[in-house]
């Protein structure tokens, strides 16, 4: 379990620093998509060791949700507007952009030690912190509304690691909280969007959420 979880959670931070330099919102949705399928393998294992057959439901919800219908659907949507499938401006440079994201990895596994660690005892239990932190940084830097969309479910994925991994003896109703999470964000978004659509008619709809 322990080799799995450090595969796993140092494959999804490399994933989300691609994440942070790309510009392109087509190759960040797939990148997304490729993180879920992981976090998804990651449930199911942890399913099958604790022969718990709710968190293997859940591996099959991340698996089909995350890693392909939301994907896909944003995909689909970005494939009738070419044009939109590359940030047309950013708050903040590429480079900038990597430089924080390092500095968030480190960040977090200090703190992770000097706090946390003091109480769970697990090795290397800082890498869906970071994730969660680096979530939510994706979102502030950036202002197309997909990518932060991405943002979103980027920490949702960290919460999967956080609750499967630190504490797996939670009961199952805080990962089904997860998924209704994911839900509401996906609905919300998807109305907001919409309604952005209709009311925006020039060439940066579809820019990042406010309220």
């Amino acid at each position: 379990m322990k080799e799995l979880f450090m595969l796993i959670g140092f494959s999804e931070i490399l994933l989300v620093l691609f994440m942070q330099w790309e510009v392109y919102v087509t190759k960040i949705v797939k990148t997304f998509s490729i993180s879920s399928y992981l976090i998804a393998i990651f449930l199911f294992y942890l399913g099958f060791v604790q022969k718990s057959y709710l968190v293997l439901i859940l591996a099959i919800l991340a698996a089909v949700l995350r890693g392909f219908f939301i994907p896909n659907f944003i995909l689909q949507r970005l494939a009738r507007d070419p044009w939109r499938e590359r940030e047309a401006k950013s708050i903040m440079g590429t480079a900038t952009s990597i430089t924080v994201s390092l500095m968030i990895v480190i960040f977090t596994y200090v703190l992770y030690e000097l706090t946390l660690y003091n109480f769970v005892k697990i090795s290397f239990g800082a890498l869906p912190i970071s994730l969660i932190f680096q979530g939510a940084f994706l979102i502030i830097s950036r202002r197309n509304t997909f990518i932060q969309l991405i943002g979103y479910m980027v920490m949702e994925n960290a919460a999967f690691l956080l609750t499967g991994y630190l504490f797996p003896d939670l009961p199952f109703s805080v990962e089904a909280g997860s998924v209704l999470d994911l839900i509401g964000v996906v609905m919300i978004s998807g109305i907001i969007m919409r309604m952005r659509e209709n009311s925006v008619k020039k060439s940066d709809d579809f820019d990042e959420l406010k309220g």
